[in-house]
């Protein structure tokens, strides 16, 4: 056996760290150390029970922190909770069954009757999740402030976007606990495979957790009361649906519309979404089609359900549009604050609200800076209602129409008493006057754009 002189300056305790560095040395020039199976064991031992008690530590703090979102909603919400106050409740409900199921795994015991398959954890998607988390939590911050100094209808709709910003939290959260912690989580419906078909058949594995009690105003034997019945080919029990229906919007088509006043000088506001798209089994956001005119402002939106990386020089995507059945195009829409989609807004809007009018779908694929790409195949079924509204509030037209067609309708108005001004095929201030007050005169809507209505009550194309 090989003898090691002793160390200067070393006493006999520090002797054997330099031998075993020296063995380690040898040992590693030589080849792969081999443990003995039952070393093996016992360290593999030690490591897996240091990471369930970490694991464990973890999902204690979770569902104390879930737990307490529940008691604060429950007391918040009187005996008959508002739509998305329900859906909020039965959300963390699930998350706190699935999160003490997942603690009785990791402690051996017998599973709840809540059971789903396992996942695999996705670090880096429960690293994006919790970002959008924060940035949810901030969101409620603020809103809880302005509702704190709102009153009358200011502070109904504060209260609104503050419970549907509640819900969102409560998505993210399922959705960040299944990427960390590899929960599944059950769905209620699976989602058709393309706008208007019928649901599938499920093929994954089956779920025990309960579906909740069919609604009220919801049978069987036929659609839902809110539903649009010139498409019976919409399955109108989708959460969205019934929701719009409960907070009074109309519903047209695969279409909600929701009117009111802009908080800053009262003018109509519009948001038509296109739920389209829609996945029940995506808990961790929601993709959808929004037109929206907001203090004068025409916006297009594709709203998807990931976060995304924007040109950082531009905050723009790389977005394809292919509308019906015309060839595809390649366009630059603007990212929104949310990193959550992209848009087109102003003039652009309104050109492209006009060239989707007549169409029965429209494609969308963003592009992000990385490559990674994010479709949407969108039917507009319903969309003559939804573009309207938004082009009443906004003041356009969603006509396409040439600079002859201006000067056809300028001498229409000269000639039916209501002075335009000479016709010139520009659609200045004055045609926008002698317009409102045509449409004043006919009970439309005063908008002072040749829209659809004004232009038929004024014979022009006749």
């Amino acid at each position: 056996m090989t003898e090691f002189p002793p160390a200067q300056g070393l006493s006999a305790r520090a002797r054997p760290a330099r031998v075993s560095l020296t063995l380690a040395a040898c040992l590693a020039l030589a080849g792969p150390l081999v443990l003995p199976p039952s070393a093996v064991q016992a360290q593999t031992a030690a490591e897996t029970t240091a990471e369930a008690t970490d694991l464990a530590a973890e999902l204690t703090t979770e569902l104390a922190q879930i737990e307490a979102e529940l008691s604060a909603l429950e007391a918040r919400f009187a005996e008959t909770p508002t739509p998305v106050e329900a859906a909020l409740r039965d959300a963390l409900r699930l998350s706190q069954t699935l999160l003490r199921n997942r603690q009785l795994a990791l402690d051996g015991a017998a599973p709840l009757e809540a059971t789903t398959p396992a996942l695999t954890p996705d670090p880096a998607r429960a690293d994006r999740l919790m970002v959008e988390m924060a940035r949810a939590r901030a969101r409620i911050a603020t809103a809880e402030r302005e509702l704190r100094a709102a009153e009358g209808l200011i502070a109904t709709m504060v209260q609104s976007r503050l419970e549907t910003e509640r819900l969102t939290l409560a998505g993210l959260r399922m959705g960040w606990l299944s990427a960390k912690y590899g929960i599944s989580f059950p769905m209620l419906a699976p989602a058709p495979t393309t706008p208007g078909a019928a649901p599938q058949p499920d093929t994954a594995p089956a779920v025990t957790a309960s579906a909740p009690a069919p609604s009220e105003t919801a049978t069987d034997t036929g659609p839902p009361v809110w539903a649009d019945l010139e498409h019976p080919e919409i399955d109108y029990r989708l959460a969205p649906f019934e929701l719009a229906h409960a907070t009074a919007h109309q519903i047209s088509g695969w279409w909600t519309i929701e009117t009111g006043r802009a908080a800053v000088d009262d003018s109509p506001e519009v948001t038509a979404i296109n739920y389209s798209a829609y996945d029940p089994r995506d808990l961790t956001g929601l993709t959808a089609l929004v037109a929206r005119c907001t203090e004068g402002e025409t916006a297009l939106i594709y709203v998807q359900d990931d976060y995304l990386i924007p040109d950082l020089r531009r905050n723009s995507f790389d977005v394809t549009l292919r509308i019906g059945t015309q060839a595809a195009r390649s366009l630059r829409w603007s990212g929104l604050t949310t990193n959550k989609g992209a848009g087109v807004f102003g003039e652009e809007a309104e050109e492209m609200i006009r060239a989707i009018y007549d169409a029965g779908q429209v494609f969308l694929r963003i592009t992000e800076r990385n490559g990674r790409t994010h479709d949407a195949l969108f039917s507009l079924a319903g969309q003559t209602a939804a573009f309207e509204a938004v082009a009443n509030a906004c003041g356009f037209t969603t006509v396409v129409l040439s600079s002859d067609d201006y000067h056809q309708i300028q001498a229409l108005l000269n000639k039916a008493g209501f002075e335009a001004g000479k016709p010139d095929g520009q659609w200045g201030p004055g045609s926008r006057r002698a317009m409102r007050a045509f449409q004043q005169s006919k009970d439309l809507p005063q908008t002072g754009a040749p829209d659809r209505a004004s232009l038929d009550a004024l014979g022009f194309g006749g």
